[in-house]
């Protein structure tokens, strides 16, 4: 249950630096009552056994074929993987565009706020979805787009864990899910301690042009 915004994560995915202003806190208390008073977080998971072919990772009983060389090592040692979908409802994205006709700061903390919610409840439902698996090894999560995995994947993702008729998240042409507050990500599981591999600035697609890493820092 979401219960407050990770105000230290929002404020970073505003590019904040140093203590924010008065005003800032002030607008962040709208703006998190706000987005806390309709959001409608709910998530959907399914564990697949994975068959390790030489064109990628097939979830067996599913047409979703997981290609590239970094979900592989993400993957390495793992039999089966949980796939899941999380969003915060549409109700969120709607918030945010109320929030940017209303002003162009107050539509940038709102959506800063709502990335940093969705990263909590990722998180929650992680906690949960292990919790049902307390025998196995797990990876962390790794989501379409990350290093070469491409969004290709998203309507496949989508379909073999029914996301969009048990949660309303539907993918764009472009690989964009929608609503956009919404994540798909893949956790490898196995019976035996795996390796678990570098996450972050490596397998990052904004790692060329990212702001923190101008600046020397990292975003988690």
């Amino acid at each position: 249950m979401l219960t407050a915004v990770d105000r230290r994560q929002a404020f970073r995915y505003m590019g904040l630096h140093g203590a924010p202003s008065p005003q800032l806190l002030s607008l962040a208390d709208v703006c998190e009552k706000a987005l806390l008073s309709v959001i409608r977080p709910r998530y959907v998971h399914r564990i697949f056994p994975l068959v390790h072919r030489e064109d990628g990772i097939l979830c067996e009983g599913s047409t979703l074929l997981l290609t590239g060389e970094d979900i592989r090592h993400h993957l390495e040692g793992c039999d089966r993987a949980v796939l899941f979908c999380a969003t915060l409802s549409a109700a969120a994205d709607a918030q945010i565009r109320m929030q940017q006709q209303r002003e162009i700061t107050a539509g940038v903390m709102a959506d800063a706020m709502a990335s940093a919610l969705i990263e909590q409840f990722c998180d929650q439902a992680e906690q949960e979805m292990l919790a049902a698996c307390p025998d196995a090894h797990a990876t962390w999560r790794f989501s379409p787009g990350y290093g070469d995995l491409p969004l290709s994947v998203q309507p496949a993702f989508l379909t073999a864990i029914d996301a969009e008729r048990r949660t309303g998240v539907c993918v764009s042409e472009s690989g964009i899910l929608i609503p956009r507050k919404s994540v798909t990500a893949i956790i490898g599981l196995s019976d035996h301690p795996v390796q678990r591999q570098k996450r972050g600035c490596a397998i990052c697609n904004m790692a060329a042009h990212c702001p923190y890493r101008a600046k020397g820092e990292h975003c988690k």
